[in-house]
């Protein structure tokens, strides 16, 4: 089965992506100005230009000045600052991963255009301009030789890319196959008590707020109030305006669900074999049944919480569409993450007390570097892999991607596949973990 996922994945797979090469040079100008690149797939035309700026700040110091642009890109110009100007140009720069071309000649002999350029000279790699207006450019379209070396990059960066897929589903493959006996006879209990484990977390969720007045209303109060604060704080305080177009209570609370149900069932699903020691100290107790109980628990609250951001949506006048469903498929990621989690540091914290705080820094910290209050476009792109590496940025992105967004999961497959290679992978070391542990935990508790 591996082969076949491997060379399907070499054969078939299409993980085109949309990539960014690199336009720079160095410039020196007697005058302040606004450096802008205009770039275009197709002859430049009113409606699909594209422009990137920079500021040309200090006079007559050589400063670098560079641009991310699509590589798709066919046709650049360079603005050269808005008024009449000596300018010093070099080094004009095209990157794209390990490939690096060199076109100020190219763009000195070939260029298609200039404007507002009194003189213009090329001296060992040196552009010279005399501007005299205030929109002084020059066009120039990247030719075909330039193309089909990025071409080739690109390819041999796709095939790199599914080489690394396939490593890791063979090494995902062969970590499962030694774990199997562990992960089968795990399998076969909850299967075997699936009928308990319904019964447990029915009654853990009717038993956590026994005794109060408003019951279990208790459990859906508290995540309301979170976030009518944030709201008040964000919207009214901070006067946050709408992200994209888009109501900010309708984006932040699409963000904040999944965070409140994966926030609650790690820490209940962490703590559930302290809290049911009773049943742990039983030899015929399957105490394997008791993180996922815990998390059932919590995912009743978060069942209510996905009908009750329908409602809001519908207030809004944001009618629900197909997209909607795939809610369901994301709550099953968090469900999938907890499990795997929570049966490691359920299984540790019996011997590590201190675990349990050290859970709780990780989530208040954890809730900030997710982007569930902030928008993620502020990040810069070349820090952005960073928080894309936290399994919770895929499933919070995907609530507003099913939402808002109006995105299917599958178009973001290279996002899916890493988080499912890093849930897959959690589950197997907690699994295992969870396994050797198991015949100590009677007797530390």
């Amino acid at each position: 089965m591996i082969v076949f996922f491997n060379i399907c994945i070499l054969l078939f797979a299409n993980i085109d992506k949309e990539r960014q090469l690199t336009i720079g040079y160095e410039v020196a100008s007697d005058t302040q100005g606004i450096y802008e690149l205009l770039y275009s797939e197709e002859a430049f035309e009113e409606g699909n230009i594209n422009v990137a700026s920079e500021k040309y700040k200090d006079i007559s110091i050589e400063q670098i000045i560079s641009y991310k642009i699509p590589t798709a890109t066919r046709y650049i110009r360079l603005d050269l600052g808005n008024s009449p100007a000596k300018i010093n140009i070099k080094n004009v720069k095209m990157k794209y991963f390990w490939y690096t071309e060199n076109l100020t000649e190219k763009i000195f002999i070939n260029n298609l255009e200039i404007k507002d350029i009194d003189s213009i000279n090329l001296e060992d790699n040196d552009i010279s301009i005399l501007s005299i207006g205030s929109d002084p450019y020059i066009l120039y379209k990247i030719d075909e030789a330039s193309i089909l070396e990025i071409n080739k990059v690109d390819d041999s960066i796709s095939y790199m890319f599914k080489i690394l897929i396939c490593i890791l589903i063979t090494s995902l493959g062969i970590v499962f196959y030694k774990t199997i006996p562990s992960i089968k006879s795990l399998s076969i209990e909850l299967m075997n008590n699936k009928k308990l484990i319904w019964t447990l977390a029915r009654n853990d969720f009717k038993t956590k707020y026994a005794g109060s007045y408003l019951g279990i209303i208790w459990a859906f109060i508290q995540p309301i109030v979170t976030v009518l604060v944030y709201w008040f704080v964000f919207q009214v305080g901070f006067k946050a305006a709408p992200v994209e177009e888009f109501p900010f209570v309708l984006w932040l609370i699409a963000g904040m669900v999944p965070w409140f149900f994966f926030n609650d069932a790690i820490m209940n699903a962490t703590n559930s074999l302290i809290e049911y020691n009773y049943l742990v100290k039983k030899v015929v107790f399957k105490i394997s049944v008791l993180p996922i109980v815990k998390i059932i628990s919590a995912l009743f609250v978060h069942l209510f919480f996905i009908c009750f951001l329908m409602i809001m949506f519908i207030g809004y006048g944001y009618m629900p569409n197909i997209y909607f469903v795939q809610t369901l498929y994301y709550s099953l990621c968090i469900f999938a993450l907890v499990l795997g989690i929570s049966y490691m540091t359920s299984a540790i914290i019996i011997f590590l007390k201190d675990l349990g705080q050290i859970i709780t820094i990780f989530l208040q910290v954890g809730m900030w570097m997710t982007p569930i209050l902030w928008d993620f476009s502020i990040i810069p792109e070349t820090y952005q892999w960073i928080f894309k590496l936290n399994p919770m940025y895929y499933i919070v992105e995907g609530y507003r991607d099913s939402l808002i967004n109006q995105v299917w999961f599958w178009e973001r497959y290279n996002q899916t596949i890493y988080f499912w290679g890093v849930t897959i992978s959690l589950f197997i070391v907690g699994t295992v973990m969870f396994k050797r542990l198991k015949p100590h935990f009677a007797d530390v508790l």
